[in-house]
């Protein structure tokens, strides 16, 4: 067997803007976890209300696979993942395929000020401004994940 490892890319939300084919804002209604097909892995599978399309078009319910979760007693943690709860409202990037682009990278929770900003910034990005930075809303405590 040879070994391998895995590298995850850092990139910057513009980096994923740009190759994201959707990107929507949305609240989390539902999570669920459930075992895959062979019973080794959990996934949970989250369940987004979409308020908006900011860029693309499809489905006012989306819901994404989620590594990770709790099924009765087993749960399996997963590193590197988002934390997302019910009733919070997140942007979420999407590739082509339907993953989620630059995987917990592409999920931001919108709070508050800096979820203003944000999507100030984003919308911005996505018309073309020469004043939005590739790397987002810089300055703003939160903003840089």
């Amino acid at each position: 067997m040879e070994a391998a490892e895995a590298m995850r890319l850092k990139t910057s939300w513009g980096e994923r803007a740009d190759i994201s084919e959707k990107i929507f804002r949305g609240r989390v209604v539902d999570l669920k976890s459930e075992w895959n097909p062979e019973k080794v892995l959990i996934y949970t599978l989250v369940k987004i209300q979409v308020d908006e399309y900011i860029k693309g078009k499809g489905l006012k319910e989306v819901v994404l696979k989620a590594p990770g979760g709790t099924v009765g007693g087993q749960t399996h943690a997963v590193s590197d993942t988002p934390q997302i709860s019910p009733g919070n409202d997140y942007v979420v990037f999407l590739e082509s395929s339907g993953q989620v682009t630059g995987g917990p990278d592409g999920i931001y929770l919108l709070r508050g000020e800096d979820g203003d900003a944000f999507l100030i910034w984003l919308r911005a990005y996505l018309s073309g401004d020469p004043k939005a930075s590739k790397e987002g809303p810089i300055g703003k405590p939160g903003l840089q994940r």
